[in-house]
């Protein structure tokens, strides 16, 4: 069940035009791999707080970053780049 409401939350952040290419392109030179969402919410602070934490779920709805999908999504999640 928790895959699937994380999924339908991510989806909210499918659509790529919203989002600022130059923040992520930020987040990808970021080193996040094995960081947590909260790390990763809080890794380029020169944008705004909202906007970084939208676009780490769309770098997750996109595939870019990964994590465990099976449990409902939380601070703790470890992400993985995509390899």
């Amino acid at each position: 069940m928790a895959l699937l409401e994380n999924l339908r939350f991510l989806a909210g952040y499918r659509r790529a035009w919203l989002f600022d290419p130059m923040l992520l392109d930020a987040l990808r030179m970021a080193d996040l791999d094995g960081a947590t969402l909260a790390e990763a919410f809080t890794s380029v602070l020169v944008f705004d707080p909202d906007a970084v934490r939208s676009s780490v779920f769309h770098l997750l709805w996109s595939g870019w970053l990964t994590t465990d999908l099976d449990r409902p999504l939380g601070s703790a999640h470890v992400l993985r780049r995509r390899s």
